[in-house]
């Protein structure tokens, strides 16, 4: 090959790099400007509150196949009781989904007494694959900042059931009564949006399970 071809070979492979690159930056792009949506704008984000006493459940991956697929849209927050739980001890906030959409990207803001409890990890759920882009942050006490999307060109998250995000918190202190880590369900920050970058409505939900 001569030089000329070596060269022309060397400039479709840079600039093959930089439209993957450039795909990359987007959605990172994305995630971020998911953060600091206070402008409003979209449809609104229906919200039910519901508690229950419930065992641990095995978490589920989407499937096109599974003959039960949801009838909405909702996102549910599971915890233990932590009255039951000695101090020093550490516990599971689960955020699980249920969704009858396709799920492009999403944002979220956990929110938490730093008095009573401390975060130690992020985690993203099985629902959530590696090839998507997952964001988070526990640089500012009380509050811990969550976003994911899907690359462009991708498809979104199949409609199924499964884990989004699991954090990892140590109980300093006993808690009041009725303490909970929470979900701000504020739309501004919570937010799910399919691939068009339209708003999904959904239902917000907290269940209270035996550690």
């Amino acid at each position: 090959m001569s030089f000329m071809g070596r060269r022309i070979s060397l400039l479709k492979v840079n600039s093959g790099m930089k439209r993957v690159k450039s795909w990359i930056l987007l959605a990172i792009i994305a995630v971020v400007a998911l953060f600091p949506s206070c402008g409003g704008g979209g449809g609104g984000t229906p919200s039910l509150q519901r508690e229950r006493l419930s065992p641990p459940s095995v978490p589920q991956t989407s499937s096109p196949t599974d003959l039960a697929l949801p009838t909405r849209n909702a996102l549910i927050a599971q915890m233990p009781v932590l009255g039951a739980i000695p101090i020093g001890s550490e516990f599971d906030f689960i955020l699980k989904g249920e969704f009858k959409d396709e799920l492009f990207q999403a944002s979220l803001r956990i929110i938490y007494d730093e008095a009573v409890v401390k975060p130690i990890r992020v985690e993203r759920g099985n629902f959530i694959p590696e090839s998507a882009v997952f964001f988070s942050k526990m640089d500012r006490p009380g509050l811990i900042p969550i976003a994911f999307t899907r690359l462009p060109g991708e498809s979104g998250l199949l409609p199924g059931r499964g884990e989004l995000v699991k954090v990892r918190f140590r109980l300093n202190s006993l808690p009041p009564a009725h303490f909970r880590v929470r979900i701000l369900n504020e739309p501004a920050f919570l937010q799910l949006r399919d691939k068009n970058r339209g708003r999904l409505s959904f239902d917000l939900a907290t269940e209270v399970t035996s550690q």
